[in-house]
C-alpha cells in the first residue's frame, strides 16, 4: 500500500507543478509563490531564468518517476526506491537553487535560511536512507538462542528448521524493505509467510531460520561466515 500511495503522490506533485508552470493564471512558478512580489521585483525575478530551470527539473523528475515505476514493476523493487528518492532530492535541489537566486533580488536572509534547510534535509535524508539500506549482519550465539544484530534473541526451542538457499523470495509490489542491488533489509509479507530479511549479498547462499510462519533470511558477504553460522545453528537445533 505504501508504494501505491507514493506513486500517486509523485504523480500528483508532478501534475500540480506542470499545471502551475504552464497553465495557471495566478502563478507562473511552482517552486515559490511569485504572487507576493511587487511589479518591480517581479521584473527582476523574471530576469533570473527560474522558469527555464523549472522546466529542466520538471522534465528530469518526470523521467526519473517513469524510470522508478518501470524498475519497480519489471526489474527490482528495491532499486526503484533509490529512483524515487532521487525525484524528491531533485525537487529539494531545485528549491535550493531558487532560494539562492531569489536572495540576489530580495536580499532576504529567509531565502538563505531555506536554502540551508533544504540542503540539511537532502544530506540528512541520504545519510539516513543509506544507513537503512546498507547494514552489517551479525549473529550472536547465546546459551539458549541466537540474536541477530542485537535484536531479541530467537530461542533454539522455537526454531522449526534451519536450511540454506540460493535465492531470496520474490519481492512484492508493496513491502517494507531497504537495500541496494546486493543488500536487503527489513520485512515483507508473502502469501504464506512473513519474511525477515538480513541479507548482505543477494548473489550468495543464505541461511534460513523458520519459526512458525516467520522465515528469517541471513547471510554475510563472506560465504564461509554464513556456512559457519549454518553449521553452528544446525548443531544446536538438532
Amino acid at each position: 500500500m505504501i508504494f501505491t500511495i507514493t506513486y500517486i503522490l509523485l504523480a500528483g506533485i508532478l501534475i500540480q507543478n506542470f499545471y502551475t508552470h504552464f497553465f495557471s493564471e495566478k502563478r507562473n512558478y511552482f517552486s515559490f509563490d511569485d504572487r507576493r512580489f511587487t511589479d518591480d521585483d517581479y521584473l527582476k525575478v523574471q530576469d533570473l531564468g527560474i522558469g527555464r530551470i523549472e522546466r529542466i527539473f520538471l522534465n528530469i523528475m518526470l523521467v526519473l518517476s517513469l524510470i522508478a515505476l518501470s524498475i519497480h514493476l519489471f526489474f527490482d523493487p528495491i532499486l526503484s526506491i533509490w529512483a524515487i528518492a532521487s525525484v524528491v532530492a531533485m525537487l529539494m535541489i531545485l528549491n535550493v537553487i531558487v532560494d539562492l537566486k531569489l536572495y540576489t533580488v530580495t536580499y532576504s536572509k529567509s531565502h538563505l535560511f531555506m536554502a540551508g534547510f533544504w540542503l540539511v534535509l537532502i544530506i540528512g535524508g541520504l545519510v539516513a536512507f543509506w544507513n537503512q539500506s546498507v547494514n552489517d549482519v551479525d549473529i550472536g550465539f547465546e546459551a539458549d538462542g541466537i540474536a541477530i544484530n542485537d535484536e531479541t534473541p530467537i530461542s533454539f526451542d522455537e526454531i522449526d528448521r534451519v536450511e540454506m538457499t540460493s535465492e531470496a523470495p520474490e519481492i512484492p509490489f508493496n513491502h517494507n524493505l531497504f537495500g541496494t542491488h546486493l543488500q536487503l533489509h527489513g520485512f515483507m509479507e508473502g502469501e504464506e509467510a512473513l519474511y525477515d530479511m538480513n541479507i548482505e549479498d543477494r548473489t550468495s547462499d543464505m541461511l534460513v531460520i523458520v519459526t512458525g510462519n516467520i522465515h528469517t533470511y541471513i547471510n554475510d558477504r563472506d560465504d564461509s561466515t554464513t556456512n559457519e553460522w549454518y553449521e553452528n545453528l544446525k548443531e544446536k537445533t538438532e
